[in-house]
């Protein structure tokens, strides 16, 4: 049986880098992306190219619409989702930390966690239901080697 794997921000860098590696280990593969279609399209292809089993699909992580219908055309598809990889890269302003205010740096916090709620809501049912899942959320080398204007995704 092979297993499902849904990779958010997929679509270029680290995302598209995990997508290929699972599909190329048998895994079948959802490239999801929010607006860039024709590299999830080019992840696709390379994956295919591969021997790869992948589709990409379009959902923005912070809409709960979006989330619930990209994990329901998953498991229309392949039955289930057994391996969710949270990549995406939730948008935020580049500023110091003197001119960054509070509600940038909220704005920031609460989306990426409402992200991260939306997804693990949408496929801990049914990981619990078969017994079987795993939950992997990517982050930032900023939280540890902080870059000018950076704060607010080391901190997210």
């Amino acid at each position: 049986m092979s297993r499902v794997a849904v990779v958010t921000g997929a679509s270029r860098g680290i995302g598209a880098a995990t997508a290929l590696l699972l599909a190329r280990q048998g895994f079948r593969v959802v490239v999801n992306y929010r607006s860039s279609e024709a590299e999830a399209e080019r992840v696709v292809l390379a994956s295919h190219t591969a021997g790869g089993e992948t589709i990409a699909i379009r959902a923005d992580v912070t809409e709960p619409r979006d989330v619930d219908r990209m994990v329901d055309e998953t498991t229309a598809k392949w039955g289930r989702v057994d391996v969710l990889v949270h990549n995406a890269l939730i948008p935020y302003e580049v500023t110091s930390f003197t001119d960054l205010s509070w509600e940038q740096l909220g704005d920031k916090l609460e989306r990426e966690l409402h992200a991260a709620f939306l997804l693990t809501k949408a496929v801990v049912p049914q990981m619990v239901s078969s017994g079987f899942g795993r939950l992997i959320f990517m982050t930032t080398v900023l939280s540890r080697r902080p870059r000018g204007g950076m704060i607010t995704q080391g901190t997210a």
